[in-house]
């Protein structure tokens, strides 16, 4: 299991009020784009995809982006044809 607060994750995963931003940019994470594709994606500055993959990695409790891509194909987020 990854994360130091797995109950975070599914809570997170799971979208409670005000995260949807974030579960998407994780979405993208793990699809393989880098944030200026997610900004473009999401019509947002390279620097705030980054903001929000940072909020999203301390929110979940795991160490880095590869961590985070683990646990979204853990979760569901995302499949191995996403």
């Amino acid at each position: 299991m990854i994360g130091g607060n797995r109950g975070a994750a599914l809570t997170f995963l799971g979208v409670p009020a005000g995260l949807a931003r974030e579960r998407e940019v994780v979405r993208l994470v793990a699809t393989g784009l880098s944030n200026e594709d997610i900004a473009r994606e999401l019509v947002i500055s390279p620097l705030t995809a980054k903001t929000h993959i940072t909020r999203a990695i301390t929110k979940l409790g795991v160490r880095d982006r590869v961590q985070l891509v683990i646990l979204a194909y853990e979760d569901g987020l995302v499949g191995p044809l996403s």
